[in-house]
């Protein structure tokens, strides 16, 4: 809805609103997801740990083929800079 206004003055009620608007506290959840660094731990132990399973490039190309992409590989590379 905020995208399509196009009063200004509605624009500026909005804008002065927010601008006055309470800072909610900090998500506490977030911070006690936190995990120290831990600096002597292997690849392996890491994957060990996050269950990974890693596919052939075979697997990886059938999936990535099943994707019909609407953009040319131009377009994408313009994307990420």
């Amino acid at each position: 809805m905020l995208m399509n206004t196009t009063d200004i003055n509605t624009l500026k009620s909005v804008h002065r609103e927010l601008e006055t608007a309470k800072t909610p506290e900090p998500d506490m959840s977030f911070m006690e997801a936190v995990r120290p660094i831990r600096e002597a731990v292997s690849l392996e132990e890491i994957m060990a740990e996050q269950n990974y399973k890693p596919i052939t490039y075979e697997e990886f190309r059938a999936k990535a083929d099943e994707i019909e992409w609407e953009e040319s590989l131009e377009e994408l590379l313009e994307a990420i800079k």
